[in-house]
């Protein structure tokens, strides 16, 4: 037998499942060692010893080639019976798998601000050489006018982390479209040099030691730049609207909350930061007193400071007016009417929202009063295209055909028809009714107020749109009277 056929598979005319794999694969090669010719010169092997060594060589190869082929087939068969059974393996159900739910990130902590009164920052930055020879008087008026700095300081930046990072990421990412994003902010980009102002004119009065002195008459300049919150504080009404209605959206929810856990945020939502520089406008009359509180009455600087409190109540008192305005527009438009007879001209031509809220039926329905100067509507809270809307129940009664009776407790019984007239019905408290002069007109409606204190701010606002008041007296304080 030659050298090359001693490393072939045998053939035969049976096909087998072994064999037939082998030959798929590729067998090793295995090279024949030559020994060296001094190796060979000092060999005394004798020629029988060394034929019997190649043979039983040439046997052994010949068995590690068999293992070598037979551990190959056992592995493919091995892999094949194993992609088998894992082709017919069901897949396990989410529920069988212990799968820890998503949790989201500890927020990071809160960045505060610094609550450092003007005592502090003196002391810090320029020692307590100046402290001492200042009155009682002198502090607290350093102190009022370090907190106005202070808070132009914090506003100015707070509108601008809005505009950063929720303004234009809202519409960088798609959260909002355009004309929602202009509706949210409103003019918010023309009130952060307005605070910058302010918070450099104060700075620029600062003396080296520390001390500000003389700030009524920058003040007086800069109190008609205020009149941009008009705008603002009127934009509010639609803008909350918007807020609420977004806020339902998953993606800008998601978005919210992640803002609320950072730091920036300081655990404030966005309505929060968006209102707060309302809150900052209808501040500044008081923060002016304080200060005009420890000026000498005869100096120029406190003529300035009245002057301008008298120019920022007059601005707020505009605002107040446009957002009035603005709350009643926004009413109507969200009122919608199930009968042409039901849009009366008393609505269109009233100009303000006297009252609104919930209160309930006697017979547990849950129902909307807007109360206008010129009409009182009843309706039913309604969703419409994702929208709060507020759908007319009944007729509507104009102001001047208005009658308003209070109604005592125990008067009316809570429930269905049935049980209002027999024995099962609960009697209820805190009862108002309202009905139309000509009862031919429309019907009436008797609500349940939630308690005392609603009912009296209910009352007081009816007072006034008509004069119409009707104070119903319990049964049995009529008959100790009449036995009196």
């Amino acid at each position: 037998m030659n050298d090359k056929d001693m490393f072939k598979v045998p053939q035969t005319g049976v096909s087998s499942r072994r064999l037939s794999l082998t030959s798929a694969f590729e067998l090793p090669r295995f090279r024949k060692r030559h020994r060296d010719k001094e190796n060979e010169d000092k060999d005394n092997v004798s020629v029988l010893s060394l034929d019997v060594a190649e043979t039983s060589f040439k046997k052994k190869r010949k068995r590690s080639l068999m293992r070598v082929s037979a551990s190959l087939i056992n592995l493919v068969s091995s892999n094949k019976q194993k992609n088998d059974s894992e082709a017919f393996k069901v897949p396990s159900s989410p529920q069988s798998q212990n799968v820890s739910p998503y949790r989201p990130p500890l927020p990071s902590p809160a960045k505060r601000r610094s609550q450092l009164t003007w005592v502090d920052w003196i002391s810090g930055a320029k020692g307590d050489s100046v402290l001492p020879v200042m009155s009682h008087s002198d502090i607290k008026r350093q102190e009022a006018i370090y907190e106005l700095y202070q808070g132009e300081k914090d506003i100015a930046e707070d509108l601008i982390n809005v505009t950063k990072l929720y303004r234009d990421s809202f519409v960088t990412l798609g959260l909002m479209s355009q004309a929602d994003v202009n509706t949210l902010f409103g003019n918010i980009d023309s009130l952060i040099p307005v605070h910058q102002d302010l918070a450099a004119r104060l700075q620029g009065q600062r003396k080296p030691d520390g001390t500000t002195h003389n700030v009524g008459k920058q003040i007086h300049e800069w109190a008609c730049s205020l009149r941009v919150y008009v705008e603002y504080c009127a934009n509010q009404i639609k803008a909350k609207s918007i807020f609420d209605e977004k806020r339902n959206e998953p993606s800008v929810d998601d978005y919210l909350q992640r803002c609320l856990a950072s730091p920036f945020s300081r655990k404030l939502d966005l309505w929060s930061l968006l209102d707060g520089a309302r809150g900052r406008f209808v501040k500044y009359p008081l923060l002016v007193r304080s200060i005009l509180k420890y000026a000498s009455s005869d100096s120029t600087d406190a003529g300035h400071l009245q002057k301008s409190i008298k120019i920022i109540e007059r601005i707020i008192h505009d605002a107040d007016e446009r957002t009035g305005l603005a709350r009643c527009e926004f009413s109507k438009s969200s009122l919608v009417y199930l009968f042409d007879d039901q849009k009366v001209p008393e609505i269109d031509e009233s100009s303000a929202l006297v009252c609104n809220g919930c209160m309930k039926s006697t017979k547990g329905s849950k129902l909307y009063v807007l109360l206008f100067d010129k009409v009182a509507v009843v309706s039913r809270p309604i969703t419409q295209n994702g929208r709060q809307k507020y759908q007319v129940y009944r007729q509507p009664i104009p102001a001047a055909e208005l009658v308003v009776e209070d109604l005592p407790d125990g008067e009316v019984r809570m429930g269905s028809f049935r049980s209002a007239f027999g024995q099962g019905g609960q009697t209820v408290k805190n009862l108002i009714r309202i009905s139309f002069q000509d009862a031919e007109k429309g019907q009436s409606h008797t609500f349940v107020v939630s308690d005392e204190h609603d009912k009296r701010q209910w009352m007081q606002a009816f007072m006034k749109v008509t004069s119409k008041i009707h104070i119903v007296r319990d049964n049995k304080a009529k008959e100790k009277s009449q036995n009196a």
